[in-house]
C-alpha cells in the first residue's frame, strides 16, 4: 500500500440474483473508495479491471488491453 493509501474496513453486500439464477443464488459487491479507484487509474470511460485472488487475499488492478 502506497504512502497516499490507508487501510480501510469494508463489509460485502450480499443480494438475492435476479433472473434465471438458483433460489439460493447471491451476488456479492463490494464498495470501494474513490482514492483508490484514482490511484488504479480508472475512469467512467477506462473502468475494466482484473480480480486476482493470492495468497488469501483479493488483488484488483487495471486492466492492460491485449
Amino acid at each position: 500500500m502506497n504512502d497516499t493509501m490507508k487501510e480501510v474496513e469494508r463489509n460485502v453486500m450480499f443480494a438475492k440474483a435476479g433472473g434465471n439464477a438458483s433460489k439460493n443464488a447471491y451476488t456479492c459487491r463490494i464498495s470501494l473508495p474513490m482514492d483508490a479507484i484514482k490511484a488504479l487509474g480508472v475512469t467512467p470511460d477506462d473502468r475494466s479491471v482484473t480480480l486476482t485472488i493470492e495468497e488469501n487475499k483479493v488483488v484488483i488492478a487495471k486492466a492492460t488491453e491485449s
